[in-house]
């Protein structure tokens, strides 16, 4: 499973010159991922509009069928710099669009979206006799505990007990639809407010691995629904002391100091600068401190580089699919 510190151990990777490779591709047969990853190199190295050094890209290419090897049918994000000797390859528990990019900075837009959508969370599922309690965790699911009978006031109490102890995570219910509906009911409003949603199965049938299939999907749409909640929120707020909207008065806000909550779009690379003085971010060099004798540096992606900085200040990031969405910062 992803974790925030794992994310955070990537996000605080740096280089001078962009050479620091992010490829997301599918995992497929070995003779065809070095060809794949080569094919989004070169992307990389249009978008980027300067070639990958040739000894990194031979490194990369050479090492990543064994890096791979064991996420087969897997979207695999692979971070890679020959000048550091990082070659680190994280399967991702969803799919996600292909794309290589070149930058000073792991691009981490996308692993944070698949952080998103996979939380630990429960899954009770239920028919006219049984309950059966899983807890999952990204590819591990656990059955918690599986009484011989049912009734829902049972059920109901295990499940409230379960959110009084501060279990990870939401809940998701499965099974027969009329018990499920029956368990609703007879759930407090905090077990209720839990729940992410549900989908209907026979339980006999069901595994431990057709759980987590059934489940995922559930998890996923609430994942979305909350991050654009969050980012509505944000919107609604008055701007200025509340809230910074919109690209340039977010550099200057995550330039200005801590920001408790970033909304960024999963896609979308936009160049700028960084003040050699006092490392104000900005998308023209003229906005960087003049006279100083220190030059503008050039980011290849401000975006990238604001997530960054708010996940060190201890921030919290939601990445947005729509890529209509505004960049948004709530500043208290």
């Amino acid at each position: 499973m992803i974790t925030r510190a794992e994310i955070e151990k990537l996000s605080a990777l740096h280089v001078v010159e962009p050479d620091m490779l992010s490829l997301y591709l599918a995992a497929p047969p070995a003779a065809d991922l070095a060809a794949r990853a080569g094919e989004l190199i070169a992307a990389a190295e249009a978008t980027c509009g300067q070639p990958m050094a040739e000894q990194g890209r031979t490194w990369v290419l050479e090492r990543l069928p064994p890096c791979a090897r064991d996420c087969p049918g897997r979207t695999v994000a692979v971070f890679a710099c020959a000048g550091t000797g990082l070659l680190e390859a994280i399967p991702l528990p969803c799919p996600l669009p292909e794309r290589g990019v070149l930058g000073v900075r792991p691009h981490i837009r996308p692993l944070l979206l698949a952080w998103q959508r996979d939380p630990a969370y429960h899954v009770a599922v239920v028919d006219q006799r049984r309950a059966w309690l899983f807890q999952v965790d990204g590819d591990e699911v656990e059955s918690v505990w599986v009484p011989t009978a049912r009734h829902d006031h049972d059920t109901a109490a295990q499940l409230t007990e379960l959110m009084r102890r501060g279990e990870p995570g939401p809940l998701v219910l499965g099974g027969d639809g009329d018990s499920s509906r029956r368990l609703l009911a007879a759930v407090p409003p905090m077990v209720r407010e839990a729940i992410a949603g549900s989908f209907t199965a026979d339980p006999r049938t069901l595994t431990a691995a057709r759980v987590r299939e059934l489940a995922s999907p559930v998890i996923a749409r609430q994942s979305e629904l909350r991050a654009r909640s969050t980012a509505a929120a944000i919107l609604a707020m008055p701007p200025g002391d509340q809230s910074a909207v919109g690209l340039p008065a977010c550099l200057a806000a995550v330039s200005a100091g801590p920001v408790p909550a970033l909304v960024v779009p999963r896609d979308g690379l936009v160049a700028g600068y960084e003040c050699g003085r006092c490392g104000t971010l900005s998308l023209g060099a003229d906005d960087c401190c003049p006279d100083w004798g220190t030059a503008a540096l050039p980011v290849p992606d401000v975006i990238e580089e604001m997530v960054s900085r708010v996940l060190e200040d201890g921030g919290e990031v939601t990445v947005i699919t729509d890529g209509s969405c505004q960049v948004a910062a709530r500043l208290s």
